[in-house]
């Protein structure tokens, strides 16, 4: 079974994390952006690979707290 790949970025708008893994089942892989975000290339490399973007919310996070919330989601949604 495949993973469930999202990548967080503060580009993504409409698609929270939390609706990309209605589609996960046990694995989940999340990449969290640097800070100052993803280069274009790198979103372009992520979307030609399968990942989903995905935002944690309105506010823009500094990385390590992103970290921690995004695996905190990740898990609630495991459980």
């Amino acid at each position: 079974m495949r993973p469930h790949q999202s990548s967080i970025a503060e580009s993504e708008t409409t698609l929270s994390l939390a609706s990309t893994l209605t589609e996960a089942q046990s694995r989940i892989i999340l990449a969290i952006g640097p800070e100052g975000g993803w280069t274009p290339g790198e979103l372009k490399k992520f979307t030609q690979s399968g990942w989903k973007p995905a935002t944690l919310g309105p506010t823009v996070l500094r990385a390590e707290t992103a970290a921690i919330a995004a695996v905190a989601i990740a898990l609630s949604h495991l459980q």
